[in-house]
Formats: structure tokens, sequence, C-alpha cells
């Protein structure tokens, strides 16, 4: 059976290169400048969907990020630019954004001809707005976008979706009117759930929008020729090629992208591992390739990881107990046990997160945020908080742990830690991710291992990126929605600094968020390739550089 699996997957990998050296030329045109090359990549998973405005598949991100584009698109650094749009306008109260479009923008397929190439239109851009913000599109990211005029009632289906604040005058110029000024919306429009949307190509799938090669339409620097997916097979993958319509092609290095399509982040790192493509995107501690000259490594702390307790339970609603529990975290303990994607936290904004060109972290330190390590105020608490709670409902306690955590060893010795500072045992419970998912939903748990990541590079969105979801772990997070609001006015970035700290001290004081680590985000791709970029707010790599003198 194993021969059997091996042969078919040889034979699989032999009609992909067969496939590619016939349909592309790249094959015979990389040049002494390194361009014209065709890279590869692995994804842990299949896409699943192509639609911008619905998805929210990390692998479709990185897929999607190279054949779509919107009005405005991030670089390596981070910093925005011009896609779409050639220019805009924002009114004096920030409640207006009025955009220019480009004229040389086109919606292409693989077999796209240069006379049918059709243009992207404002009429696009309001068509995907209103697709996002419907109630029927059930769109993951709409209420990151409920600064703009009407979206609140839109989304709750009280108007309709033409009557949202997007508009297009004329079919070069798209309108944004807000509800109240909000300081990412240029940020905002950098995603690709931003992407315009071509009404009749959307209607002509009658429902298949983005399931297939066959039924999406690019207008980004690569255009997709091939997705090949076999649910019950291997060799799958997809392909691309440079699109030659697209506005800026003379400033895209590779020829092609092939992308391996694998079952798991596991199956992904060992197929990279086996020299079988130029990259790969990974929060697995890279220990083999870090130090190595024949591979580049790349990584971004975008994510905090930290426990949250079921409002329902008895004990754990009980706030000195809760104080007891933070209070016996040593963070400094565990640092040294931690592998190398992550890294002990105080805090909710991530590292990689930037303010004023600064990582926030640098600016604003982590360690006054949470309650820090006093074993003798931990007895204490325990003490008071388990005086009249029976020994048998303590020791029934436990965390839920996804299986995919790789550090359960430094969750074991906070539960240690608490063991000889209580007398009382607390335990770990290690599910599925899909079972740790299903329970953490339905309320299934004790306390929980708990992680979330900022959509963008910004201090703001990560903080909202975090209540949205509060309400689930009983956190009445004091006057933090109240901040949140004034860091979305007028105030300085300067002033912001204090506020963003302001806002994390009072969502930690409610101790319904323990917060223990960060955690790394890595790309990793062989030294003989050049500008390759990693855009880990997104989970996706930038190839449009990249280039190879192998």
């Amino acid at each position: 059976m194993m021969l059997k699996t091996s042969l078919c997957r040889i034979v699989n990998l032999l009609i992909i290169a067969a496939f590619l050296c016939g349909m592309f030329t790249s094959c015979a045109k990389k040049t002494d400048d390194g361009t014209g090359y065709l890279f590869t990549c692995t994804l842990s998973g299949n896409p699943e969907c192509l639609d911008p405005q619905y998805t929210e598949n990390q692998n479709a991100q990185i897929v999607m990020e190279a054949i779509l584009e919107g009005l405005l698109r991030l670089d390596e650094t981070g910093s925005i630019l011009l896609a779409g749009a050639e220019s805009y306008q924002v009114s004096e109260n920030g409640l207006l954004y009025e955009f220019k479009l480009r004229n040389d923008c086109k919606w292409v397929s693989a077999d796209t001809e240069e006379k049918n190439a059709k243009p992207v239109t404002s009429l696009d851009y309001v068509f995907a707005f209103q697709r996002l913000l419907s109630p029927e599109t059930h769109a993951p990211h709409a209420e990151e976008f409920l600064c703009i005029k009407n979206a609140s009632a839109v989304l709750n289906g009280q108007v309709k979706p033409q009557k949202l604040g997007v508009s297009a005058p004329d079919g070069a110029t798209v309108i944004f009117e807000l509800e109240y000024p909000e300081t990412d919306f240029l940020y905002l429009l950098t995603q690709t759930c931003a992407a315009p949307c071509n009404q009749d190509f959307f209607l002509s799938t009658n429902g298949r929008y983005g399931l297939d090669d066959k039924t999406i339409l690019c207008n980004g620097a690569f255009c997709l020729s091939k997705w090949a997916y076999d649910n019950y097979g291997s060799g799958n993958f997809l392909t691309f090629r440079k699109n030659k319509f697209y506005h800026d092609a003379d400033s895209v290095s590779p020829s092609n992208l092939q992308f391996t399509i694998m079952r798991s982040q596991k199956e992904a790192d060992e197929d990279f591992a086996q020299g079988n493509s130029d990259a790969i995107l990974t929060n697995t501690y890279p220990a083999k390739y870090i130090n190595s000259k024949n591979y580049t490594v790349k990584n971004s702390c975008t994510k905090t990881i930290g426990l949250i307790f079921n409002p329902d339970n008895k004990i754990l609603r009980n706030q000195t107990f809760r104080q007891a529990l933070a209070y016996g975290i040593h963070r400094d303990a565990y640092a040294a046990q931690l592998s190398g994607n992550l890294q002990p936290a105080s805090g909710l904004i991530p590292p990689a997160v930037q303010l004023l060109g600064r990582p926030y972290r640098e600016l604003y330190a982590d360690e006054p945020l949470s309650l820090p390590y006093s074993p003798e105020q931990a007895v204490q608490c325990f003490a008071e908080a388990l005086a009249s709670v029976p020994a048998n409902e303590i020791n029934n306690l436990k965390i839920l742990l996804p299986d995919s955590f790789s550090d359960t060893q430094t969750i074991l010795s906070v539960c240690q830690e608490w063991q000889d500072l209580s007398g009382h045992y607390i335990g770990i419970e290690t599910v599925s991710y899909k079972e740790y998912e299903a329970r953490l939903e339905a309320g299934e748990y004790a306390m929980a291992l708990y992680s979330f990541e900022t959509p963008r590079n910004s201090c703001y969105a990560s903080l909202q990126a975090f209540l949205s979801n509060a309400e689930k772990f009983g956190i009445a997070a004091n006057n933090a929605d109240m901040l949140l609001a004034a860091l979305s006015g007028e105030a300085s970035p300067s002033d912001k600094v204090a506020l963003y700290g302001q806002t994390e001290k009072a969502i930690l004081e409610n101790l319904c968020f323990l917060p223990l680590f960060y955690q790394n985000l890595y790309l990793i791709y062989r030294s003989e390739n050049t500008d390759i970029f990693p855009k880990p707010f997104t989970h996706s790599i930038d190839f449009r550089k990249a280039k190879h003198f192998k």
C-alpha cells in the first residue's frame, strides 16, 4: 500500500511538471537578473474558496493576495501604497473619502485575450462593499467596516445594501461616506475583503463564485491558471502566471507561481523540508533553518495567547480566585522552557504591531499591565477565595488545550506552581483542534488557552480583535469601550501611546484574560532566492519582487 501511495505521488508530480513546462514559458526564461523564475510555495490546506468578501481561510489569503487588488495595498514594510486607485482625498472631518481609479486595471482569467479584458470600474467596488455588508453574505470581516454610513443598518437587515455609504458618481470615482472618523480606514481598504467584485461575472457563476479556477476573475499581479484539488487524492496544487494586463506588470519579477496543497501544517513543513518548494509560512519553530546559510528566516510576532475562564463556573467567577491565579504565574521561570516561537507576554498588543514607526511594545512596555508574580499574594488570595469551596470542585478544574499547541510542558509548569501555592491540583485536557473550537463555542470548558491575532498592523485593530469576542468570556471591560472610542477619534499619535496602554490595562484588570505568550509566524525560503516578503497580519507572502539566482 505504501509503495502504491508513493508511486501515485510520483506520477502526480510528473503530471504537474509536464503541465507547468508545457503551459508556462518560464521553464526556459530564467534570466541573469533573477527574474522570470517559477516560484513554488507549500500551503497547509486547500484554500476552499477565493471569494474575498466571504472567506477567512488563511491559505486562501495567500492566493487572493496574489490575484486580487483593491484601491490600496501594503508594501513589504507595511506602508500604504496606491493600487487600483491613482489618487484619493480625505475631507477635513475625516468622514468623506474620494478615490480616483486607474484607467489601466483589467479583469482577466487564465484564457483572457487582450480584446476581452474588461476594465475594473467604480461599480465593481460599490458592489463588493454591498456584498461585504449584506447579512446574506455572512462576511467574517463585515464588522470592521461599521464606520461606513448605514453599515450597521445594512448588516442588521434594516435597510437594503444600496443604502450603504459607498457610491460611484462615475465609472472612475468611488466615494465612501463614514458615520464617524476611523483612523484605520485606509488600512482597512488594503485588505482582500475590500477587493472589487464584478457583478455580472458574480451572477454568472450561479452561487459558485470563487470555488474553482473557472469562477474567479483576477485583477492582481498574478492570474490563477489551474486549481487542482481532490479531497481524497494527493498531488493537489494551484498554478499562476504573471498577469500581463496588470497595471504594474514591469515590476513583477516571477513569471509563474505554483502552490502545492498539503493537508496540515505538519505535512506542509515536511514537504518544504524535503526540498519540494521555495517558501513556506509556519508557526513551527524553524530550528534546522534559523542558523543555516542555505535558508532565510523572517519572523513576526503577531499572536497573543492567554487563559480565559468560563463565566458560568462558580469558582472561576470569583475575582479573588482569578487574582490568585494571576499572582501565581511566574513568567520569568517558564521563559527558559519555551520553544523559540513563543515569548512571555504580559499585555494584549503583540510585538509586531507598530505605532509611530516603532514596535508599540518598545513605546509602552507590557510588564506593568499584568499582576506581577507574587507567591505571598497568591497564597493569601487562594486562602480567601477557597475558604468556602469544596476541595473536589477545585481539583476538577482543567485547562482546555488544542493538540496543535506545542508547549504543553509550560502550561503544566504553571499548573504545578498553582498547586504549590494553593495545595490543589489544576490539570490540563488536550483535545483535537476541531473539538477545542466546538467546546469553546458551546461553553464546555472551565479554563482554556485562547489566542487572537490582529488582522492588520494596528494597535486599535489588535484591541478591537480581542474585544470582539470578550463577552463570551465574561469580560466587562470597565471603560475599555469608551477608551477605544477615544482612540478612533482625533487624538494625536503620541497621545494614543498612553491611551492604548490605558485600554489594555482596563481590559486586563478584569482578570478574565491572563496573557501568557506572544507567538511568532515564520517565513522561510531558500537563500538562492531574494526579495520574498511576509505579510504576517494576513498570513500571506508577497512574491511580486521575488528573484532567483541559482
